[in-house]
């Protein structure tokens, strides 16, 4: 593979996040964070005379959960568009693809595919991860409190099981 052409450092600040615009409209907006999960290559281990164990690559990639941070707006919709998906995944049958309008099926899909589009410097898109079959599985608290010596939005994090991901153009 040759040593790429664009010798500029990405910035941490250079992405954007798309979760389903129909349903989760501000989850898009106010997410502020993403955190790309760890992926590890399960290595089996085989004793051996003399040697505690010998190493051999494995066969299967295994992913921590990706984790998403969104700022909260003051009327709280965005952290409701988690909670109400967390409770439809408990209380509601589970659809898997389709469209929320569609009159024969009007409820949400339990998952969602997100989108991480990962912008230049000038903000124009690079690569995108798409992360498919997103599921939420922790939702954190918020914490309100009268004695902060100074304005910080609250944030809310949100943990997300997915089928996997890949990187696009």
């Amino acid at each position: 593979m040759p040593l790429t052409d664009n010798i500029n450092y990405l910035q941490p600040t250079g992405f954007k996040v798309v979760i389903d615009r129909e349903n989760y409209p501000n989850l898009e907006f106010f997410a502020q964070s993403v955190s790309h999960p760890d992926a590890n290559l399960g290595a089996p281990a085989m004793p051996f005379k003399r040697i505690d164990n010998v190493a051999f690559p494995g066969d299967t990639i295994s992913y921590s959960e990706l984790s998403v941070s969104f700022i909260l707006d003051e009327d709280i919709k965005s952290y409701t568009e988690i909670y109400e998906w967390l409770e439809r995944l408990v209380n509601d049958e589970h659809i898997n693809e389709g469209p929320r309008s569609s009159r024969n099926n009007p409820k949400i899909p339990s998952q969602a595919d997100i989108s991480v589009s990962i912008l230049s410097s000038h903000s124009n898109q690079t690569k995108r991860i798409l992360y498919k079959g997103c599921t939420p599985t922790s939702l954190s608290g918020l914490e309100l409190t009268a004695i902060a010596s100074s304005v910080e939005y609250l944030t809310f994090n949100v943990t997300f099981a997915f089928t996997g991901f890949e990187f696009k153009e």
